[in-house]
């Protein structure tokens, strides 16, 4: 036997994408991606020529402040450019500006199409109107523009109108008090009291007047100029909505984004094993076993269908696999077998204590030896301990013939795993010269059969590919891909394994064959619908177990 061990890794074994095989498979869906990419670009343009014309035109005015003193410091601190450009698109100017514009559109409508930009560091606003013909937007903006200048305007004027009105009443009032007092200086003597206190009196109103004669000057000086229009509208030549050539542009990105999106899905579907012959290819080896998707295949403790059900589908499906993996054992003189697969999930464990309680079945003292130290489950599907087993033993604790335990299946010894909290390198272990000394001392059963863990996540199935006959590869026909298979085949070859076939697990029920002990009542009569080779074969092999056999030799050993 074979002990030498070299591990390697997959040109892909880094799990991280490769631009280049992406690449390539979008190439092979070249044809799709340009079908999608014109759809959607078609798409894209008979929407962009169906939608409506939309122009657009600006004008720009120059912002003033009102109400202001010309003495003022800085007018310009009484100018807030954003309160101007919230007062443009109010209701009172667009209102007047609708009677400008000579319409009976709402005003919400009306507001709907101004837009007002007012560039930093300036007193311009920008006024913008968009409408569904050229003249319309020149004429909106323009409207806009004259509306905002005509309400400012109003409402200076009507403020001054209004503080200038209350002064002149003030004033009269001030008058008439004056009058008043120099009424009642008449036969007054001037040096008397009474007069003196009438003339201070006077005095003071007549200081109010004069006040609120200067306030009243001063209001009609107060600037009242709401600024003009800098920039008038003018009449647009093209419309700004739709953009045919940017619409198209944007139809060819997203129809090809979608194109390499679609191509990308369809490889990664078509990479599904979904059929024996997509494991065949990716292993290169026959597929020896199909087996279909079952309930009493899945939970954290898959039933032994091969004893709980033996008629059930699933069952017979086992038979199958033991069938077919018997020829080949015999065609290449194989008796120890590893059961492996690429990834953890993938019934490998199930696989291997079915295929070992089927062969148990037919009369051939079969081992199990459960060599996944790191998440064990054989023990648990045959329902024995796990106290000690093969980690004990490759450790020098327990002796084999100790850890070796008889299972209720007649034929059918296991050797558990073992507690897998007491090995810390599982790599090393299985390498060592003990197990190499354990499968030779098991090799005394006519099969022994090793449930190892995946080949991607750890190392320790190309360690004992080298140490067995052959390989049997598991896996999922629903999650399983061909170049997940191929990478892990890859791995298994250049350690030296050799792979006698493929089971593919949860295969789904259209596409199982209908001799997995399919039956059919016809005329009252239970009888099986396809007889195929290796129902032929099994009855051969219970013949032949009935008559001695003389010791197999492994061309491995």
């Amino acid at each position: 036997m074979s002990r030498s061990f070299q591990e390697t890794q997959s040109p892909s074994g880094d799990g991280m994408l490769d631009l280049r095989e992406f690449l390539q498979k979008v190439a092979r869906r070249k044809w799709l991606v340009l079908a999608v990419m014109v759809a959607v670009a078609s798409l894209a343009a008979a929407y962009s020529y169906s939608r409506p014309k939309v122009f657009s035109a600006s004008a720009e005015v120059l912002a003033q402040p009102t109400l202001i003193h010309p003495s003022d410091a800085d007018p310009l601190d009484n100018l807030s450019m954003p309160t101007e450009a919230q007062l443009v698109r109010s209701t009172q100017v667009a209102r007047s500006a609708r009677t400008l514009l000579e319409t009976s559109e709402s005003i919400p409508d009306l507001v709907k199409n101004v837009a007002v930009a007012t560039p930093d560091n300036t007193q311009i606003l920008q006024i913008s109107y968009t409408a569904p013909t050229a003249e319309g937007a020149r004429r909106g903006a323009q409207s806009f523009a004259r509306a905002y200048l005509a309400f400012k305007l109003d409402q200076a004027l009507q403020a001054i109108e209004r503080v200038s009105t209350t002064i002149r009443d003030q004033l009269t009032s001030i008058g008439t008090e004056i009058a008043n007092i120099e009424a009642q200086f008449e036969g007054l003597p001037i040096d008397s009291a009474e007069y003196v206190s009438l003339l201070q009196t006077r005095d003071g109103w007549e200081s109010q007047r004069i006040a609120q004669q200067t306030q009243l000057s001063e209001t009609q000086t107060l600037s009242t100029d709401p600024g003009q229009i800098v920039q008038d509208a003018s009449r647009p030549s093209a419309p700004i909505s739709p953009k045919h050539q940017v619409d198209l542009a944007l139809g060819i990105l997203l129809g090809l984004a979608a194109g390499v999106a679609l191509a990308s899905v369809r490889e990664q579907l078509q990479d599904r094993l979904e059929d024996a012959s997509g494991l065949r290819r990716a292993l290169k080896a026959p597929t020896l076993g199909l087996i279909p998707e079952s309930s009493m295949l899945r939970g954290e403790v898959p039933r032994l269908v091969t004893i709980d059900e033996p008629r059930s589908p699933v069952a017979e499906a086992y038979r199958t696999l033991r069938t077919n993996l018997l020829a080949a054992c015999k065609l290449n003189k194989v008796r120890t077998i590893l059961v492996t697969g690429a990834r953890q999930g993938e019934g490998k464990s199930t696989t291997a204590v079915n295929l070992a309680v089927a062969l148990a079945q037919v009369g051939r003292s079969v081992v199990l030896i459960s060599a996944d130290l790191r998440y064990p489950r054989a023990h648990a599907l045959l329902g024995i301990g796990n106290e000690q087993g093969l980690g004990q033993v490759l450790l020098g604790t327990v002796p084999l013939n100790a850890a070796l335990i008889d299972t209720p299946v007649p034929n059918l010894r296991a050797l558990a795993s073992g507690p897998a909290s007491e090995v810390d390198e599982p790599a090393e272990l299985l390498q060592s010269d003990r197990m190499f000394e354990v499968i030779r001392d098991c090799r005394q059963a006519d099969f022994v059969i090793v449930d190892g863990p995946p080949v991607e996540p750890v190392a320790d199935s190309l360690v004992l590919a080298d140490l067995v006959d052959g390989v049997l590869f598991v896996a999922d026909a629903q999650q399983g891909t061909r170049a997940g298979v191929a990478r892990a085949r890859h791995q298994l070859e250049q350690v030296g394994g050799t792979i006698l076939g493929g089971v593919l697990n949860r295969l789904h029920e259209s596409r199982t064959p209908t001799a997995y002990g399919a039956y059919e009542n016809r005329n009252g009569l239970l009888h099986r619908s396809k007889y195929d080779h290796a129902d032929r074969e099994l009855a051969s092999l219970r013949k032949e177990n009935t008559t001695p056999r003389s010791e197999e030799t492994s061309t491995r050993v």
